[in-house]
């Protein structure tokens, strides 16, 4: 079968590798669609901390092809969602079900034409999601993840920084818990359209409109009931920090390139008892992330689809900014 694997920088190459055999407990998925992550650019750009050669890509969907002993046959065939990776089984993350901080976990690159995963790993996809956006649960188990560390404040009132696909996912899921009012900020024309779609009450182009004045005047200078961080920059962290209201919450959702530091007024948030919180990958959501999808309408947060053999033109399209979420088509 053909991979795609990272060699560093840009580059890729197609590679032939064998095919993946389900050994007990598991299942060989033929790969539908696996979407390509900011997380993904960030590692191409040195600014996350994998070390290629490896294969790339951990929201994916497929249809089960092989399964291993003692794996119910009644999965052949079926279109599932999968969880990319899977943990020892002995550390306290994984007593508590969270895989992603598995200090041993073993990540499976969905650009592939086929990966091998545990059974517990692959959830039949419900009958109303296809699986091209079913591909978009990942990345919306790691916005849900970070939604429930808080309760939602009644009628909030919800900043999204950045409208790239987690920005509109944290969005779209944060509409879903109860927020009442939307505002998202991104200096893309296209991003600011689709938040609009998506249900957005107001849309912000920072970079002709001071972005804090904005909320302040829709906000009556209170600031937002929850602020979320969506790029993964130091200084749009301390900029949302600025825009959250007292007793108020801030969640990072975008991912700072690992050594970032940032400037912070311990008093002002002492004072302010502010609760800041992050969430690293999809803790236990992505069963009721799965569940959710179908109720989002963010079927079309999809704006590309490449082949496996155009995986460089592919991550050149999503490093550009075009559109919110580009695709890996390898079957």
């Amino acid at each position: 079968m053909k991979v795609a694997t990272w060699r560093g920088e840009s580059r890729f190459s197609i590679d032939e590798v064998p095919d993946p055999v389900a050994g007990p407990g598991q299942v060989v998925v033929g790969i539908h669609t696996a979407g390509i992550c900011g997380t993904d650019i960030h590692a191409t750009q040195g600014l996350f901390p994998w070390t290629p050669p490896m294969v790339l890509g951990h929201e994916y969907t497929g249809v089960v092809r092989e399964v291993g002993r003692g794996v119910s046959r009644g999965l052949i065939g079926r279109a599932v969602g999968c969880e990319p990776s899977y943990g020892c089984g002995e550390c306290a993350a994984c007593a508590a079900g969270r895989t992603s901080q598995c200090p041993r976990a073993v990540r499976v690159g969905g650009f592939a034409e086929r990966v091998a995963l545990p059974a517990k790993c692959v959830h039949p996809l419900p009958k109303s999601l296809d699986p091209v956006t079913a591909a978009l649960t990942e990345p919306a188990a790691c916005c849900l993840a970070g939604l429930e560390t808080f309760r939602m404040p009644r009628a909030a009132t919800v900043l999204v920084i950045g409208g790239g696909i987690m920005g509109l996912l944290t969005m779209a899921i944060a509409r879903h818990r109860g927020a009442r009012r939307l505002i998202l900020s991104d200096p893309i024309e296209e991003r600011r359209q689709i938040a609009r779609r998506l249900g957005a009450h107001v849309v912000i182009d920072p970079s002709k409109e001071s972005l804090r004045d904005r909320v302040m005047a829709l906000t009556k200078d209170r600031g937002a009931d929850v602020v979320c961080e969506a790029v993964g920059k130091p200084e749009l962290v301390a900029e949302a920090i600025g825009l959250t209201r007292s007793t108020g919450y801030v969640q990072l959702v975008g991912v700072n390139p690992k050594g970032s530091r940032l400037p912070l007024d311990l008093w002002d948030v002492h004072y302010r008892e502010l609760h800041i919180g992050g969430a690293f990958g999809r803790g236990t959501a992505y069963r009721r992330a799965l569940a959710l999808m179908p109720k989002l309408g963010v079927k079309r947060l999809v704006t590309a689809r490449f082949p496996l053999a155009r995986v460089e033109e592919a991550f050149a399209h999503a490093s550009a900014g075009h559109g919110a979420k580009t695709v890996i088509t390898p079957s």
